[in-house]
Parts: C-alpha cells; sequence; structure tokens
C-alpha cells in the first residue's frame, strides 16, 4: 500500500465525511465518517503499518474491523484472498455474515472477485443491497424498522475504498 493511496484515501473521505455521518445518522450515532477518517489520516501518517495506526486511532469496534480490510489492501496479492481473509476476521469478531447489513455484505462479495475492479463493483452492489435489508447485527437492529430503506455506512465505505484502490491500481475499466 503506498502513501500516494493512504492520501488518496484521506482525500477522498474528507469529501464524503458528512455523507457517511448522516447515513450513520439514521441507524447509529452518526460519527462513521469521522471515525473512518480519524483512521484514515492516522495510516496514512503510518504507511509502514497502516492497519495499526488505523485500529489506534479509530478506536473500538470499527478501528478494529477496518484495520483488517486496510491490512489486505496492504497484502501482497492476491486480493481476493486477502479480502476473504479480512473478512472471516471480521465476522469471527461480531459474529456477523452475509444478509446481516453490515459492511461484510459489501466485503464478501469483494472478496470473490476476480481482480480489483470486479471487487469494487461487487462490493458497490453489495453496499446498494444493504437499503433492502433489516440490521440482525449492530446498532441499526435496535432502530425502527431495523434500518430497511437506510444504506449501511460500512457497507458504503468499503465500497469506496475499494473503488479507489481499483482506480489507483490501474485496472479500473
Amino acid at each position: 500500500m503506498t502513501a500516494d493511496f493512504l492520501s488518496s484515501l484521506v482525500a477522498r473521505f474528507t469529501e464524503l465525511e458528512p455523507q457517511l455521518n448522516t447515513l450513520d445518522a439514521a441507524t447509529g450515532d452518526g460519527d462513521h465518517g469521522a471515525t473512518i477518517l480519524k483512521g484514515l489520516r492516522a495510516a496514512a501518517a503510518a504507511p509502514d503499518a497502516p492497519g495499526a495506526a488505523f485500529r489506534n486511532a479509530a478506536g473500538g469496534a470499527s478501528g478494529t474491523i477496518f484495520s483488517y480490510l486496510i491490512d489486505a489492501l496492504a497484502a501482497e496479492p492476491p486480493l481476493p484472498a486477502a479480502l476473504a481473509r479480512a473478512a472471516t476476521r471480521i465476522a469471527q469478531i461480531g459474529g456477523a455474515k452475509a444478509g446481516d447489513k453490515t459492511m461484510l455484505d459489501a466485503l464478501i462479495p469483494a472478496s470473490l472477485a476476480a481482480d480489483e475492479a470486479g471487487a469494487a463493483r461487487a462490493a458497490r452492489t453489495g453496499a446498494e443491497e444493504t437499503r433492502a435489508m433489516a440490521a440482525r447485527r449492530g446498532r441499526a437492529r435496535y432502530v425502527e424498522g431495523a434500518g430497511v430503506g437506510h444504506l449501511d455506512p460500512g457497507a458504503v465505505s468499503v465500497a469506496e475504498i475499494l473503488d479507489l484502490f481499483a482506480a489507483t491500481s490501474g485496472r479500473n475499466p
């Protein structure tokens, strides 16, 4: 993972922070964008250990689970295998699975893709599908309707990260 990619993530998530906070406010505590941006800024400042820096800065559950995605992107190819390992770790920590309206709804399909561009497309589709899902994990399960009608902010963040990763890898058609 390059310092340029991490800097690009910081720039993109600076733009997305209000949108992600708004998505999170509908089903959670409204700080998802701020938390992810805080972690990404730390990761960009520590390109040799971006996952650990993200985890320490973001804190809480999001810091831990998103650090696995950051580490997966820093891993040697193949990307699908690294994403699958990250998805497995995240599922073990939170007890979530596909269809629970979490970031895994974007990450698991991405891990099944053949390349970066396919992973980005699969993650975007998975994130969009969370709109119709009832949350079975996280804070969203406690809101009226379990978040049906709202996108999961974690899944949207996964899709955004993988979109930028595909675009900067030179393989995004």
